[in-house]
């Protein structure tokens, strides 16, 4: 027969209370008996920590200050040649000057006169707000405002400027630009976003001259222009170019109400210039389609 396993007296401890078995109970007297080498082991594992992290600060601290320091100097320079200096720069990624083209001074009513000038923004993602006028010899127009789209090529014009005497050596003074760019997260792709709400063709032009004998008080023009775009509008502003040949006789300022998309208004307008002679017209939009009170809400 196998010998039975005699059991330690520890082991045959059964606790009276009920507190604890004799389990517990080995296990405590297991701890007691080492716990001053626990105790070593875990000032041990500590101390060891402590010494690995602090020699490995203490020498990347040395490393860096006899090495890394100095690599991190010949980057900073590096960086600064690629560079370049600022203001050499700038120009690559602020808005260009716009381009002003030839002015013109026509007629629009006894001693009134029109300016207008041709002026360009060159800039693909800069709109601009113009302040501006026009001076002559021997006097100044007062101050207007427009703005211009990005990549836009327009006339700005001051009307009805009240003069005894022609107005000569016109020139265009541009008094302020606020510059506003058009962020990429908001429009991607700016030329078509502008080409999507800019699209008014005209067509079936008609000038009937000025007539005593025909009794026409004023020269008469019409013509009807369309809403080609998916976009309905408040009061959409135009400048009317009156065109001779190839030369530029006037201009007209021209608002519509109301002109929803697909639409067609015929244009009938006056002018009270003597002996004007026009074979065509040309629309100018001027409206900003980058703000929204220019656009009419849709009802459905």
């Amino acid at each position: 027969m196998l010998n039975k396993k005699v059991k330690s007296k520890l082991e045959r401890y059964e606790d009276v209370t009920g507190e604890f078995t004799s389990s517990e109970l080995k296990w405590g007297e297991w701890y007691v008996r080492h716990k001053i080498l626990l105790r070593k082991i875990v000032i041990g594992v500590l101390l060891t920590w402590c010494v690995i992290t602090v020699s490995y600060g203490l020498g990347y601290f040395v490393y860096y200050f006899s090495y890394g320091y100095f690599q991190d100097e010949q980057m900073m320079n590096q960086q600064l040649l690629e560079l370049g200096n600022y203001k050499n720069v700038q120009y690559l990624i602020k808005a260009k000057d716009l381009q002003v083209g030839s002015v013109g001074v026509y007629n629009s009513i006894t001693e009134n006169y029109d300016f207008l000038a041709g002026v360009k923004n060159p800039n693909e993602r800069w709109l601009a707000i113009v302040t501006y006028k026009f001076t002559f010899s021997g006097g100044e127009t007062g101050l207007a405002w427009t703005i211009l789209l990005p990549g836009s090529q327009r006339p700005i014009a001051y009307f009805g400027f009240k003069s005894s005497r022609y107005p000569t050596n016109p020139s265009l003074v541009i008094e302020d630009i606020k510059w506003k760019k058009i962020s990429p997260h908001a429009v991607s792709g700016v030329k078509e976003f502008i080409d999507e709400r800019i699209n008014f063709p005209v067509e079936n032009f008609e000038f009937t001259q000025a007539s005593e004998s025909a009794a026409i008080p004023n020269n008469i023009i019409q013509f009807d222009v369309y809403n080609n775009t998916a976009y309905n509008y408040w009061e959409p502003s135009f400048y009317i170019e009156l065109i001779n040949g190839n030369r530029t006789v006037g201009v007209v300022y021209l608002v519509i109400d109301q002109f929803k998309s697909g639409e067609v208004k015929h244009i009938d307008t006056r002018s009270f210039v003597d002996n004007l002679e026009i074979d065509n017209v040309k629309v100018w939009p001027v409206i900003n389609v980058f703000d929204e009170n220019e656009f009419m809400s849709v009802d459905y």
